[in-house]
């Protein structure tokens, strides 16, 4: 049975993900929010499960100091040795952890051969911290360069470079951020999950060329391994208990895939999207899940037995029909134990309200033959990495975005620095409650959203699809400062 991405056909291997990882290295520093109550009592940040958990070397109770290294690094798979990339010799990178109102300071090293920045997506901090390359300049081989900001949002999101992303996020240069909540619930365990694909040739050890291919120019870059946590195995299992009820934190780090996902054995609510945790947890049976995005799960195990996390590919029969095929990207052995608990969420507020949009503006995502390079760049209005921004905004701004993708390759759209809520129009892809940072467009379709532009900066815009980026789907919109 061969898997086709879309229009495009590679062999897929099903993914599991690594045991749980220990503390390592540095974090934080400031934005304008409001500092945590300091006659509160002491929070303590919940274990994490999935990977190493940098260690913080400031004793200051608000103050998360950390340090990552962007270096080469060895990485395995299925017995393959390959030549990758890894923040502190991790792939993926070690999470990032703090409490809203932390300041996070981060000493970045660069060991690589090139420069390099880190995007804290969606995160909304000062743009001069964003990782935005037209903003701060690349950090050369070795060079050090310290971000600052503040924790301002609870919520799940993620680290990457945004210089050659596509071939450095590839190669390993990726990890998870968790802003806690005082106020959010204790689980039994918090499962952060980095769900992606990666493209190996395993008979060479190596990366096959990237944008060596036109279905990769077209549709990004699809692996033949689906990986959890850095790690590929369907032999791997690991353990809960019946009664359990746990925290899933899932981000998509893959360069192309969209992620479908349901879990079987288990049942689930929708606690927490881009944003941060929600206002009303949600139930569904399956999740759509654009690069970028992020999901967090309350999962109850009300039955002892075996529980799998599903991503659903599509494969083509021996009929040559499309079919879906479920590969498990999870694995738990469920212990028999007591009767399941119920959880109470509390009253969470987001972040910002719903508003009423006062300005529209149209975004059209399109590609256009060029005679250079590859042959293909990719635009937003009309224009391939554009110099001067799509938009100028003003702070406090609520508009609806039309988002008209007018080719046939999907694109995820994703704003830094603002939130935005997506205007359902019935489709699974907009049917997405909560304040998001990233929306899939499908090809030859449109979808709105309202975004809030209460950042002021210069912003990137983009397709998440890394090829598509790096061909030209990338721009600005800046948003000015409000008078004092």
């Amino acid at each position: 049975m061969i898997l086709v991405p879309l229009a495009l056909t590679f062999l897929l291997v099903t993914a599991c993900s690594s045991d749980p990882a220990a503390p390592a290295a540095d974090a934080g520093t400031a934005d304008s929010a409001p500092s945590p109550d300091s006659s509160a009592p002491a929070f303590e940040l919940p274990a994490l499960w999935g990977a190493p958990v940098l260690a913080d070397s400031d004793d200051a109770p608000d103050v998360v100091s950390v340090k990552l290294v962007a270096e080469k690094t060895k990485w395995t798979l299925d017995g393959v040795e390959y030549d990758m990339l890894g923040y502190n010799g991790k792939l993926p990178g070690p999470i990032l952890q703090a409490k809203v109102g932390d300041e996070i300071v981060v000493e970045l090293t660069n060991k690589l051969d090139e420069p390099t920045t880190i995007h804290w997506h969606g995160l909304r901090i000062s743009d001069q911290m964003d990782g935005n390359p037209r903003i701060q300049n690349p950090v050369k081989p070795g060079e050090t360069f310290t971000y600052r900001f503040r924790a301002r949002e609870a919520g799940t999101y993620w680290y990457h470079p945004h210089v050659n992303s596509n071939q450095q996020v590839e190669r390993g240069l990726y990890g998870a951020i968790v802003i806690h909540s005082p106020d959010a619930p204790r689980y039994d365990r918090e499962r952060v999950l980095l769900l992606d694909d990666v493209l190996v040739d395993d008979k060479n050890g190596v990366l096959p060329p990237f944008l060596g291919s036109h279905p990769e120019i077209m549709h990004g870059r699809w692996g033949n391994r689906l990986l959890t946590n850095g790690q590929a195995s369907s032999r791997v299992t690991h353990t809960a208990k019946q009664g359990n009820v746990e925290r899933w934190r899932i981000v998509n780090t893959a360069n192309a895939r969209t992620m479908e996902l349901e879990i079987k054995g288990a049942t689930f609510r929708v606690i927490g999207t881009d944003g941060g945790p929600l206002e009303k947890p949600y139930t569904t049976t399956r999740l759509l899940v654009p690069v970028g995005q992020r999901y967090d799960l309350e999962v109850s195990f009300e039955q002892a037995g075996k529980v799998e996390l599903i991503s659903v590919t599509q494969s083509v029969d021996a009929n040559n029909q499309l079919v879906e095929v479920p590969y498990a990207v999870l694995s738990l052995d469920v212990a028999a134990g007591e009767a399941p608990r119920a959880v109470e969420w509390p009253a969470f507020t987001p972040p910002i309200g719903e508003r009423q949009a006062t300005r529209t503006v149209t975004v059209e995502l399109n590609g256009q033959q060029v005679s250079t390079g590859v042959g293909i760049a990719w635009t937003m209005n009309g224009q391939a990495n554009a110099k001067d921004p799509l938009f100028t905004f003003d702070e406090g701004e609520t508009v609806r975005i039309k988002l008209i993708n007018k080719a046939g390759p999907e694109h995820p759209f994703h704003l830094h620095g603002q939130f935005f809520r997506i205007v359902s129009d019935g489709n699974p892809w907009t049917d997405q409650p909560g304040l998001k940072d990233t929306v899939l467009v499908p090809g030859l379709s449109t979808v709105e959203i309202i975004a809030y532009l209460d950042n002021p900066g210069r912003w990137m815009a983009h397709c998440h699809i890394l090829a598509h980026a790096e061909l030209g789907m990338m721009s600005e919109m800046v948003v000015k400062p409000a008078q004092k």
